[in-house]
């Protein structure tokens, strides 16, 4: 879009005219309504609904990104190193778009209807909607890759303020829920014949697990700079704690019990600073983001249940 000159509206738009138009002569053609009626008019919108989704989540994915690189810069030396985490794979993403138009053939098998113009809106559709997809997936790969790399080339954590790290977590959090709202809407125009089978089976579960994936990848990369940072506070205390309990030791071997007692409460002390900081969690987020990402995934399979349990009720009928 960057390179055609286009706002992601004007983009959106143009594509989902040539789906409505290409649609529209499949509809108007001879024999065209006899060709869609066994797929449904509703399962056809499937497409062009699901690319307007991609477009339009997308400026919220990248502000949610800002949001979280904004937040690491503060905790670098170098500030300038976050800027890389910006920059963009031209390559690896027309290598992921043609990806996803190749298994769109595989998955959608639409190159075989026989009907013209109904198989050029299918194919067209579908090659979009797969190389928007599997662009989506690369992003945030990618953009995960990225953001790991930067935080394991250091960053200055404090293990008690871990406030700056929850844009990390909600990017973490907002990949998630992008691809799960996308799962759910793809199911509600899905029906059963094409829910009960394996390919749809492989879609989704590759949807959900690269969910689950990116999430806690988005994560690990600071849980691990949250744990090298409470090394690091042990050791210092530690150290500190071992020589209070040796001079402590020593004023006692002495007899000097009025120095000995001054001396047993830096160890007091410095014991229970390093119970705070076992205590302290590694994880740059809190219990309810975890509670939240969890539950949102139980829509996609409720829905899944759903549409299969009335499918299977209405073939009983």
């Amino acid at each position: 879009m960057t390179h055609a000159g286009l706002s992601r509206y004007t983009f959106a738009a143009v594509i989902v005219f040539l789906l409505a138009l290409l649609l529209s002569l499949a509809l108007l053609s001879p024999g065209g309504q006899a060709a869609v009626r066994p797929r449904g008019l509703w399962k056809l919108g499937l497409e062009p609904t699901l690319i307007v989704y991609i477009l339009g989540i997308y400026p919220w994915l990248q502000k949610r990104f800002a949001l979280a690189t904004d937040a690491l810069r503060p905790l670098f030396t170098e500030p300038e190193i976050v800027d890389k985490v910006h920059a963009r794979s031209r390559r690896g993403e027309v290598i992921a778009m043609s990806i996803g138009a190749a298994f769109s053939f595989w998955v959608t098998s639409s190159w075989r209807i026989d009907e013209t113009w109904l198989r050029l809106y299918l194919v067209t559709a579908n090659v979009v909607l797969f190389s928007l997809m599997a662009l989506a997936i690369f992003d945030g790969v990618e953009r995960t890759r990225r953001l790991a790399r930067v935080v394991g080339a250091g960053l200055e954590l404090d293990l008690f303020d871990r406030q700056l790290l929850a844009p990390m977590a909600r990017w973490g959090q907002t990949v998630a829920l992008t691809f799960v709202g996308g799962i759910c809407l793809s199911l509600l125009f899905q029906s059963y014949e094409t829910l009960h089978s394996v390919r749809s089976l492989v879609i989704y579960s590759i949807l959900i697990v690269v969910a689950l994936t990116l999430f806690f990848t988005s994560v690990w990369s600071i849980h691990r700079a949250l744990v090298a940072a409470q090394q690091r506070e042990l050791t210092v205390v530690r150290q500190h704690w071992t020589l209070a309990r040796s001079a402590y030791k020593r004023e006692l071997a002495e007899g000097a019990d009025h120095d000995a007692v001054r001396l047993y409460e830096p160890m007091v002390v410095l014991g229970a600073y390093e119970a705070r900081i076992l205590a302290a969690s590694t994880w740059p987020f809190n219990p309810k983001i975890v509670k939240e990402v969890m539950a949102s995934l139980v829509a996609p399979f409720l829905i899944y249940g759903l549409k299969i349990a009335i499918g299977r009720l209405a073939g009983s009928a």
